[in-house]
């Protein structure tokens, strides 16, 4: 092997950072942030497991990577660790109900929890520890999220989830930092460069964050066997900033700002269908007293395709006319997930072409930091006005325990029996202990409903 010794810079920081994190030093607000994280992402990948874009991958996974000890979830096949990442992580940010941060304006989780899943399962037995796969999950969303930060302009989360993959994988691999560093060089140039909006191209490619996974664990592999990358690339004020990805390392980890969705479809749409609720609720209006949705919100959101008749699911996931129609005829349910029945009804039609987005110059310097809208609801009687609204699922509106379980029960109902939702939240339970064999068994298993594989 060449020799990897380099200069200290960002990358080294961040590979030091990885390497001295140990299990029974997280605090316990910090453990308890990665198992929500384990816990949403099994509920989005059950969820998004039958979408055909999921199913495709799979197939992919498995010709491209072969066969291996990695689970790929809920299909019952072993696969190699790329090919497992690769179906599991399409899996899980199929239908846009994966978690987020808002310093990352991004999904870390889609990278992360799959990535640290195969790594762990190419490990020794001995080796399979609960608590070393919390710690996994910890380091890659802390270099997810600062690299995200780090980047000069917005980049779609395939562009970043490499780094935090080579995070996850070499912590749970115990790779020196040297090699780490040069495995985020590497990244770096080859991260898929993804030049079109995912809103606007509306496709199973998204924001790439499952083949930007793949990238990730290839680079770390290529950098254990001596191949190197460019690693001052972090310091290249051309290409990054890297005092936003250092600062404030070794404070609380980022993990603990994840955010979780209550709806299966893009953040910026989140805040117009809680305010659509709350106004329906007190006031007691029915869609078909609707004449007319205003939507107030921030320039990002006019990103998104926003057609009034999408004909895909990722096309109605990205589309605020579409999300708010379906909520109000048929209830924020009808959000997790989407149901792709429901893209031809004629009444969702009609209803989505009532809906307008208009963009709001004091709304607009709220964001990233928060995704605010405000609604105004006309109907045949009057106008009603929501206050400006947040989406729940924030740190600062955090769900408990007992509601991500809901919404793990309601939006795998149509794909899995009730006596498998409740191996895998005992699963994830005993999780808390230490204990990650009961998580490797119902992982292992096949959903009771037909998959369409």
């Amino acid at each position: 092997m060449r020799n990897t010794r380099i200069a200290p810079h960002a990358g080294l920081a961040l590979a030091q950072y990885v390497h001295a994190l140990r299990a029974d030093a997280l605090a316990e607000t910090t453990r308890e942030a990665a198992l929500r994280c384990v816990l949403d992402l099994l509920c989005a990948l059950v969820a998004g497991f039958g979408d055909s874009g999921a199913r495709a991958a799979r197939r992919s996974a498995l010709a491209l990577f072969g066969s291996g000890q990695a689970d790929i979830w809920f299909a019952g096949i072993k696969a190699s660790p790329c090919a497992s990442l690769l179906a599991n992580s399409a899996a899980a940010s199929a239908l846009d109900l994966d978690d987020g941060c808002r310093q990352a304006r991004g999904h870390p989780g889609a990278a992360v929890v799959p990535a640290a899943w195969a790594t762990l399962q190419a490990l020794p037995e001995g080796l399979q520890s609960g608590d070393e796969f919390l710690t996994g999950l910890v380091a890659g969303y802390e270099v997810g999220i600062r690299m995200s930060r780090g980047r000069l302009s917005y980049s779609p989360s395939g562009a970043w989830s490499p780094h935090a993959v080579i995070a996850a994988a070499g912590k749970l691999r115990h790779t020196r930092p040297e090699v780490m560093a040069q495995a985020w060089g590497i990244a770096a140039q080859c991260a898929p460069a993804l030049p079109g909006l995912a809103g606007l191209m509306g496709s199973d490619v998204k924001e790439g964050i499952p083949w930007g996974s793949v990238t990730g664990l290839v680079a770390l592999e290529l950098a254990q066997e001596g191949f190197t990358g460019p690693v001052q690339v972090l310091d290249s004020a051309e290409h990054f900033c890297a005092d936003r990805i250092v600062d404030g390392l070794g404070g609380a980890p980022l993990i603990e700002q994840t955010y979780f969705k209550p709806y299966a479809c893009c953040r910026h749409i989140h805040a117009a269908l809680q305010a659509y609720g709350d106004l329906s609720s007190r006031h007691g209006f029915r869609a078909e007293d609707v004449v007319r949705v205003d939507v107030h919100t921030y320039r990002a959101t006019f990103n998104l395709s926003n057609l009034t008749a999408p004909s895909t699911l990722v096309e109605a996931q990205y589309s605020v006319p579409c999300c708010v129609a379906l909520c109000a005829l048929f209830g924020p349910e009808a959000l997790l997930p989407i149901s792709a029945m429901h893209l031809r009804d004629a009444a969702v039609l009609a209803f989505a072409k009532r809906v307008n987005i208009l963009h709001d110059p004091e709304i607009e310097p709220l964001f990233p930091a928060r995704s605010p809208a405000r609604v105004t609801v006309t109907t045949r009687t009057g106008v009603f006005a929501s206050d400006l609204t947040d989406p729940r699922g924030d740190p600062a509106t955090a769900f408990t325990w007992d509601e991500l379980e809901a919404k793990f029960r309601a939006a795998t109902r149509s794909v899995m029996r009730f006596e498998q939702q409740q191996e895998i939240l005992a699963a994830v339970g005993r999780l808390r202990q230490g204990d990650i064999h009961p998580l490797r068994l119902a992982v292992g298993k096949r959903l009771l409903e037909p998959s369409g594989d």
